[in-house]
């Protein structure tokens, strides 16, 4: 039941082009689900305007989610012609929730080329979100917008001839600086209805290029990305390069709040896709749900060699190709590695490769299985994230929930979440710092080193994890606070 909001609560539209369970591609779909719940229960009348993606509605429906149509339809004037939705109203996890549909978003939710047509429905989707107050008779106070996908929306409040004129505000968050929205601006600007002044080097003007993600932060009242750290170095040359400027630049808009976790959802004592439930008191079913996990890799369930595993997409980002370089490496440990995931080729190439040349050691599910995933959070002893970066990262934070240790990086989120059990005040995991195989093979062996001979050190390094608050109480507060400054 959605939380009752007084009459004079913050009002927030979250402008989201992904939304767990019904369309998630990555971390932005898992924050879109969970942070509007925390947000209503913190007293904020939050609510969530998305596309109906192919599937969409029938996923809804499957899920038992009463879904209404509403009365109006938004339109939106892009391109010499008019654009219109069905509004179909559902209540999801207690927050009322608005899915779009239309033949715009009938396609690939991201497509692979971009372009001016393939970037056509995310404006449209845009506009739309600006005329829903219309067909709802509820008017935001304040605009979220996640990723370039949605940053046409700030773009529109600041330099649409129409929607400039509105005086509306709004909040770019950053889940991953590394997707910026860029393609040629013919016939963009004409279509659009953005002034001819939007385009230029101070604004979304990017070498020749628009750029959406570049607009949006310029445009919004306030930028906010999912971690201190990553905040911080997003505005070095290293971290983004050539847009690294206009982050430095907006710097004092610009805040860092850490993501959190639906701790319902992700709970190794309520989990319905693992075969043994658990909690810090009771770590009995965490064996059980490792041997379920090595039997489903075909490999001996009754071993003492602690089980590393890996849940992600596989990209650059993600360092994995220090994983398979390191393949020889990881071996030697005795250690075992399971590794679920899908993406670029030649990653997923090299770690097939690696497990075909050790099959005892590593094994490749490739693709995505949410029930397997679940399967090794729970059923494995060490959780390996070596991300040459990292925004935020949730499966460092899901994998301590299920009493499963992290190896990660120094970088970004993995920074503010994971602290090394070396250091004087001891921590939850095992950290490195370089970007290289002898960082993380030096990280690794310390781990694997830990669980074959400090048995009870092990525990409470796991129970540390567990004990650990990934709730989104705080970050809802944290944002609650900054709607609340752009307000005043």
């Amino acid at each position: 039941m959605a939380v009752k909001n007084s009459s004079n609560a913050l009002k927030v539209l979250f402008v989201t082009t992904e939304l767990a369970p019904f369309s998630k591609v990555g971390g932005l779909g898992d924050v879109a689900g969970s942070l509007p719940k925390a947000l209503s229960q913190a007293g904020v009348d939050v609510r969530v305007v998305t596309p109906a993606w192919p599937g969409v509605l029938e996923k809804l429906e499957a899920a038992g989610v009463k879904a209404t149509t509403v009365k109006s339809k938004v339109y939106a004037a892009y391109d010499w012609r008019i654009h219109f939705a069905n509004v179909i109203k559902a209540d999801v996890n207690g927050v009322t929730t608005y899915f779009l549909n239309s033949e715009d978003y009938a396609g690939d939710m991201y497509p692979a080329q971009l372009n001016f047509w393939t970037a056509s429905p995310f404006a449209v989707f845009c506009m739309q979100a600006l005329e829903l107050k219309d067909a709802i008779n509820w008017t935001p106070d304040i605009y979220h917008c996640h990723d370039w996908t949605s940053a046409f929306l700030p773009c529109a409040l600041a330099w649409h001839r129409h929607y400039r004129q509105t005086g509306g505000k709004s909040i770019m968050t950053l889940h991953n600086v590394a997707y910026q929205g860029v393609f040629e601006p013919y016939p963009f600007l004409d279509a659009s209805g953005l002034e001819p002044w939007s385009f230029n080097s101070s604004t979304m003007e990017f070498y020749g290029q628009v750029n959406l993600l570049k607009g949006g932060i310029v445009a919004a009242t306030a930028v906010s990305t999912v971690s201190p750290t990553y905040a911080s170095e997003i505005q070095t040359y290293e971290s983004t390069r050539e847009l690294s400027g206009i982050l430095y630049q907006q710097r004092s808009k610009l805040r860092g709040i850490i993501n959190g976790l639906d701790t319902k959802f992700w709970d190794p004592n309520g989990d319905k896709s693992i075969p043994a439930k658990f909690n810090a008191r009771d770590l009995k079913g965490k064996a059980a749900c490792k041997k379920a996990l090595l039997q489903r890799a075909g490999l001996d369930p009754e071993t003492d060699a602690p089980v590393i595993v890996c849940v992600s997409r596989l990209v650059e980002q993600k360092g994995f190709d220090m994983v398979f370089n390191a393949a020889g490496q990881i071996a030697e440990t005795g250690a075992k590695l399971l590794i679920l995931g899908s993406g670029q080729d030649w990653i997923e190439n090299g770690i097939a490769h690696a497990a075909d040349m050790y099959p005892n050691s590593i094994k490749l599910f490739k693709g995505y299985d949410e029930p397997l995933s679940h399967l090794l959070y729970a059923g494995g002893d060490i959780f390996l994230m070596p991300s040459v970066f990292e925004p935020c990262g949730l499966s460092q934070m899901i994998s301590m929930r299920y009493g499963t240790v992290p190896v990660a990086r120094e970088v970004g989120g993995l920074r503010d979440t994971v602290f090394d059990v070396d250091r004087p005040e001891g921590g939850n995991g095992f950290t490195f710092l370089t970007c290289d195989v002898d960082g993380m093979m030096w990280a690794l062996r310390r781990a694997v080193d830990r669980y074959n001979h400090d048995k009870d050190a092990w525990k409470n390094i796991m129970l540390e994890g567990m004990r650990e608050d990934f709730t989104w109480d705080k970050s809802a507060g944290l944002y609650k606070e900054m709607y609340e400054d752009l307000t005043q």
